[in-house]
């Protein structure tokens, strides 16, 4: 199985079927990413597929040396920020329900785990865009600060410092959730 690396210097050397590959490798992070900055489907869906494309069309501007996960998460979230920008500048729809309930347990516990979720959807939502953004892509992402910092473009030190301020915030916007967890 050929490395990221190697499979877009195919696809940049002209190969581009070879693309699919790195699609199906990463369309489902990117979705997840997307998804959670966007909170449409439909945007998110637009948005992992334009990614895809963008990286087709700029394969030639790909800096040799560098790696393809953290230029395609960049791309993503350079997109989801544009969409949020547009989405912004025109009146605002109903959200999609993105908390699903887990079927296993009871009504009263599905509605908790819900109302839940919701509450943490919303309180991170909440926080300044770049907070937000590191927030998403170290805890739902699993990606380590220097993959983070990758994308991001910006030193791990200042990863580290997002993702305090982030987790200080929600801390503070959830404690009644946590007093209730302890009680």
């Amino acid at each position: 199985m050929d490395s990221d690396e190697q499979l877009f210097q195919q696809v940049a050397a002209g190969q581009t079927e070879r693309l699919g590959e790195l699609v199906e490798r990463y369309q489902r992070q990117l979705h997840s990413l997307a998804l959670r900055l966007l909170h449409r489907r439909p945007e998110a869906e637009d948005a992992v597929q334009e990614t895809f494309l963008r990286a087709l069309r700029f394969r030639h501007q790909f800096r040799q040396g560098s790696r393809v996960r953290p230029w395609l998460y960049q791309i993503c979230l350079n997109l989801c920020r544009d969409q949020l920008r547009q989405r912004s500048r025109r009146p605002e729809s109903d959200l999609e329900d993105l908390v699903v309930a887990d079927p296993a347990r009871g009504p009263e516990e599905q509605s908790l785990q819900k109302l839940t979720a919701e509450r943490v959807r919303q309180a991170v939502m909440s926080l300044p865009d770049k907070h937000r953004e590191v927030f998403i892509l170290v805890q739902y992402q699993n990606m380590s600060y220097l993959e983070a910092a990758e994308i991001m473009d910006v030193p791990v030190g200042t990863i580290k410092s997002r993702m305090f301020h982030a987790s200080a915030k929600l801390a503070e916007a959830l404690k009644d959730l946590r007093q209730g967890v302890q009680a």
